[in-house]
């Protein structure tokens, strides 16, 4: 990816509130993500997937919460199937507000190469 691309999408999050300017962005591409409805029961729906130096963005529709997730609250990663397709990931991570265990789901392609990439900066083992 371009760096004048990855630029341009830093600005648009550093905007959004949902990235730091001193953060690096390392890159970007379209995603699922499960809507949380009640508990553990969702909806899939299309977002985007930013990674980052620090933390991994969700960006999803305009009428819901952004999923941000840092790196250092990660404490569980695993792999799931969005439907029948083995391309999701597992996120179990602490609320920096409440300190309740979360668990966020979201596919993509490369999973593998993501699912590393965030165990290696969380410092926990990928399932």
């Amino acid at each position: 990816m371009g760096a004048s691309k990855l630029e341009k999408q830093k600005q648009k999050l550093i905007e959004l509130g949902v990235m730091e300017p001193e953060d690096t962005l390392v890159d970007f591409l379209q995603a699922s993500y499960v809507e949380r409805l009640v508990g553990k029961l969702g909806k899939w729906k299309q977002g985007w997937a930013y990674f980052t130096e620090s933390r991994v963005i969700v960006i999803t529709g305009m009428l819901e919460d952004n999923i941000v997730i840092p790196y250092k609250t990660i404490r569980e990663l695993g792999k799931c199937s969005q439907s029948l397709m083995p391309i999701g990931i597992t996120i179990t991570h602490e609320d920096p507000e409440t300190g309740n265990q979360i668990t966020d789901r979201i596919s993509l392609m490369k999973r593998d190469k993501w699912l590393n990439f965030m165990a290696e900066k969380a410092g926990v083992e990928a399932a």
